[in-house]
């Protein structure tokens, strides 16, 4: 597995552009323009190691600008900046592309046994019975015949 160098499309092998290995970082997958491959963007354990070194660069510059030189002037914060650039411009190659893996499930079984212990509580309830107008509320509204006529649903 590549950690450090230049992203390329798993798919192809196309190298991608820098600047939209900058906007990659942020994001979860990557289409690829030539083969139109779909895959998961990652970041490498490298960038932790990156952060940290410039942490603690930046820390040493303060330090020894501050209790060595006791010269803290507009361009001390220059001296402090300069690792966190350096770790901007090293995040980009910290970039890796990987096809993403497809976990296949299991489909459930159409008919499965029903148990007591699962079935218990729904088992003894009695069906609500329904008024004969509560779906067609128009049944008995005089539109329709009734079958006490003897002309129900026939056309005279």
């Amino acid at each position: 597995m590549q950690y450090f160098g230049i992203p390329t499309c798993p798919y192809c092998k196309k190298r991608v552009n820098l600047v939209r290995t900058w906007r990659l970082k942020r994001e979860g997958e990557y289409k690829c323009p030539r083969c139109g491959g779909i895959s998961n963007v990652y970041l490498s354990p490298l960038v932790y190691v990156f952060s940290v070194l410039a942490i603690c660069a930046g820390v040493c510059i303060y330090f020894f600008h501050k209790f060595v030189l006791d010269d803290i002037q507009l361009w001390t914060c220059l001296y402090i900046f300069i690792p966190f650039g350096l770790f901007f411009i090293l995040s980009l190659f910290t970039v890796y592309l990987k096809r993403p893996v497809i976990k296949r499930v299991q489909r459930p079984v159409k008919n499965p046994p029903v148990s007591q212990a699962a079935g218990a509580p729904f088992a003894h309830q009695p069906q609500k019975a329904l008024r004969p107008d509560a779906k067609f509320p128009d049944m008995n509204s005089g539109r329709y015949g009734t079958e006490k006529r003897g002309n129900f649903n026939t056309r005279k």
